[in-house]
């Protein structure tokens, strides 16, 4: 009778550990995307009730948001995009903005740690939040257009009849727009501070037009409608508006052409040293006329942001930042010794927020954006490689192409690597190419998560060929576009 009891007790015990268990997490790993990267947490989410909670501090500021706890209250507060929200540990309300809201799954303290609901908080900023049950991935997307009050509708952005300017019609005074002037390649960006696009991004193309080859507009941010003209060889532009300030005219006119300024660029020549480079690993080196086109180069993640993580018996064994930073120190080695000019967004493991990236890329005026990574997915089977760009009907800039740059890149990587062709992937979600004004592409050299790439991607063997197949890439896109 004592042993029916004994043994009673235990699977009684036992049926406790399971259900509190699977009230805690559900089958497998689940995993974190914010705009198509991956946010790393000591903390793992959880789901409780059929409701996802996350590290507070590990998504929201990876965001650029900020994250307040009040031990005295035990009330954590999340303020993002203009928007606060507060919760009190185990209680059912929030508050979002001061307005009380009800909750399914209060925030908690697990591990001593707080956990969030990550779906709660996200929409209430203006993100869009969706669940592969398939393969246990929160994605948020965050929001161009915020919850912000009182932002001037753009209705119609139209070329002219004659072609010579673009006319902004909005629903309201157009307060505040500024322009500058980019180079290589040339380009005049208007920005419109409080305003959003009533239309979709999109691009005016022209045939023969003495001034732009092409317009671009798109919600640059939340409040602010981005306009961008790719220049003709000597044209320019001004600003002016309408009597009402509801109509903006972008006026474009051709300049005499300037004597051209010896930069020594045509006397280049490669040295003993840079050849001996270029040899080793057969490069070419960048034709003159495309010596002076700004590459930047983005090893993704770096300091805090270790990115994705290969792990060994359980053990965390290699850093993706690590490995991204080593190609791309290879990488810029190689560029250099074809003569192409260069911008490293980071030389060392330090933290870069995620839209600092693009924002510096972009206000240096930078021709092509090369952003390197390796992957990592929530079980082990895939595996290969893969690069990404914004999508097909991305307009050429002077003269390069990222969709064919990134259809370039993964034909050689996949050849030079011998791992799996997973192709080169339209992802216009990705933060990377959303924000950036200039052909961009994601490479992702291989899977930490599949134990045969993690194998590989330890090896000199295989970082060597990362960067050497991106060096060919880059530099056969570079000398073609002077031949367009």
């Amino acid at each position: 009778m004592k042993r029916n009891r004994m043994i009673q007790s235990v699977f009684f015990m036992l049926l406790m550990v399971i259900f509190s268990t699977t009230a805690f997490a559900g089958v497998g790993t689940i995993k974190i995307e914010l705009d198509g990267v991956d946010v790393q947490s000591d903390s793992p989410p959880v789901i409780i009730d059929g409701r996802t909670l996350v590290s507070a501090r590990a998504v929201f500021e990876a965001m650029g948001g900020t994250v307040n706890w009040s031990e005295a209250g035990r009330e954590v507060s999340v303020s993002i995009n203009e928007v606060e929200v507060k919760l009190k540990i185990d209680s059912g309300k929030a508050y979002i903005n001061g307005k009380e809201k009800s909750l399914d799954v209060p925030a908690k303290i697990i591990k001593n740690r707080t956990m969030i609901p990550i779906r709660f908080v996200a929409e209430a900023a203006g993100c869009k939040v969706t669940w592969d049950d398939k393969n246990r991935v929160v994605a948020i997307l965050s929001p161009i257009v915020g919850p912000v009050n009182d932002l001037t509708a753009i209705r119609s952005i139209e070329l002219s009849r004659a072609g010579s300017r673009v006319i902004v019609d909005a629903d309201g005074e157009i307060k505040d727009i500024t322009s500058f002037k980019m180079a290589n390649p040339s380009r005049l960006v208007f920005d419109i501070k409080n305003a959003k696009l009533e239309i979709k991004d999109g691009t005016i193309r022209t045939d023969d037009n003495p001034f732009f080859l092409s317009i671009r507009y798109s919600q640059y941010t939340k409040d602010s409608v981005r306009i961008v003209a790719d220049l003709t060889e000597h044209s320019s532009g001004t600003v002016s508006r309408s009597d009402s300030m509801r109509t903006a005219y972008l006026s474009f006119e051709v300049n005499e052409p300037e004597m051209p300024i010896d930069e020594d660029d045509q006397d280049f020549s490669v040295g003993e040293e840079a050849q001996a480079i270029l040899d080793q690993y057969g490069l070419s080196a960048v034709a003159a006329g495309a010596r002076q086109k700004m590459v930047v180069i983005d090893p993704g993640h770096g300091g805090a942001d270790t990115g994705s993580r290969g792990y060994e018996n359980g053990i965390a064994v290699l850093n993706e930042k690590d490995v991204n930073l080593d190609v791309a120190l290879r990488l810029q080695k190689m560029l250099k010794a074809a003569g192409a000019k260069i911008y490293m967004l980071r030389t060392e493991d330090v933290t870069i927020p995620l839209y600092d990236r693009q924002d510096t890329a972009n206000e240096i005026g930078a021709s092509l954006y090369v952003s390197i990574h390796n992957n990592s997915y929530t079980n082990s089977t895939p595996s290969g490689t893969e690069v990404h760009y914004r999508g097909k009907d991305d307009p050429p800039m002077d003269g390069i192409s990222a969709m064919e740059l990134a259809q370039n890149l993964q034909r050689t990587l996949v050849s030079n690597l011998g791992l799996l062709n997973r192709g080169a992937k339209v992802s216009p979600e990705l933060a990377v190419l959303r924000r950036t004004i200039m052909p961009a592409v994601i490479i992702e050299g291989a899977f930490l998560s599949n134990p045969n790439d993690l194998n590989t991607i330890k090896t000199e063997d295989f970082r060597e060929k990362y960067a050497m197949s991106t060096a060919i890439g880059i530099i056969e896109v570079l000398n073609k576009s002077i031949q367009r």
